[in-house]
């Protein structure tokens, strides 16, 4: 038994040893950006301002922040252009990418720093930046009023997640470094599903059609008056609601639902459960405001696009009850 009991004791020990060797530490992800503040940001402490996030170019990264105001809106502000809201410019390490994770870090931090309209929170930039604008608001559809991506491109398979997100995107019709057929992709894969893409195309303009962009004074006007996307349930005669109810079969997914209307509350049956489905227009339905889901009724015969995620539709045919 004394044997026992040393061997306990010497374990516990050399236990209290190991743990004593851990200490606490915390890593920084650090992102340098250039702020402009309007001129009159300091008048009235109550006054919020909408927000542009800047994207710049492969050219500008690096250690040198300045470098961001070589190009686009911080070269404007760096000659004396003035705005009427915040502009924020950060700067992506040399040989990196945008990250939109980083972004989003940086945009709450900003959010607790600054009197910002939430409302009016706004993306663009060019080139490099172009990408990582179509990346960012597909990745994070609620946050942004309006995205203006300048000679990008992205991922057209996932667009539907901006289906409510006004977009103006711009290209040079001779870019030699990306080619005009991205930002082209792009806009042919929303315009279906989103009526407020605008696309301006210019003629004689190379990679640098940003300079064009971005002095393009209509762009802001346009910009500033648009608000964040948000739901608001519109009430839908029951006679039409009526019309919605029955049992879907999609035979892709090899899956079937009941949609269910009781005094003007719709409800969606499957296997999950059951969902309320609130109308945003007479048929169009949405399940909350942060869900990636849509019901869509469409055709003669009621067919249902359930609108799941950014990558997929399902078309579900009413069968008879």
């Amino acid at each position: 038994m004394k044997h026992l009991f040393s061997f306990v004791v010497v374990f516990n020990l050399l236990c209290g040893v190991a743990f004593a060797q851990q200490t606490q530490e915390k890593y920084t992800n650090e992102v340098k950006y250039l702020l402009y503040l309007p001129e009159n940001y300091e008048k009235d402490n109550q006054q919020k301002f909408p927000v542009v996030l800047f994207l710049h170019g492969s050219g500008e990264r690096g250690d040198d922040v300045s470098k961001v105001a070589v190009n686009g809106l911080p070269k404007l502000i760096a000659n004396g252009k003035q705005f009427p809201f915040i502009v924020v410019s950060p700067q992506v390490p040399g040989g990196e990418r945008w990250e939109s994770t980083d972004l989003m870090r940086l945009m709450k931090d900003i959010k607790k720093k600054y009197r910002i309209d939430e409302d009016r929170l706004y993306l663009t930039g060019l080139s490099m930046g172009g990408y990582g604008s179509w990346d960012m608001a597909m990745k994070y559809p609620q946050m942004f009023a309006a995205v203006i991506p300048i000679c990008g491109g992205g991922d057209v398979s996932k667009v539907w997640a901006i289906r409510h997100t006004p977009i103006w995107v711009f290209h040079g019709g001779k870019d030699n470094v990306v080619p005009l057929k991205q930002s082209q992709d792009m806009v042919d894969a929303l315009k279906p599903i989103n009526p407020n893409v605008k696309f301006t195309i210019f003629p004689e303009d190379g990679h640098d059609s940003w300079t064009s962009a971005y002095n393009t004074d209509s762009l802001y006007t346009w910009m500033l008056g648009i608000k964040k996307f948000r739901y608001s349930k519109v009430p839908v005669d029951q006679k039409v609601l009526d019309t919605y109810q029955g049992t879907y079969y999609n035979e892709l997914a090899n899956d079937t639902l009941k949609i269910s209307v009781t005094t003007g509350v719709v409800t969606m049956i499957r296997k999950k459960g059951v969902t309320e489905l609130k109308p945003y227009d007479n048929d169009k339905f949405f399940v909350n405001e942060n869900d990636p889901v849509d019901a869509v009724f469409s055709g003669k015969n009621r067919k249902m696009e359930l609108l799941i995620n950014a990558d997929r539709q399902y078309l579900y045919k009413r069968i008879k009850d």
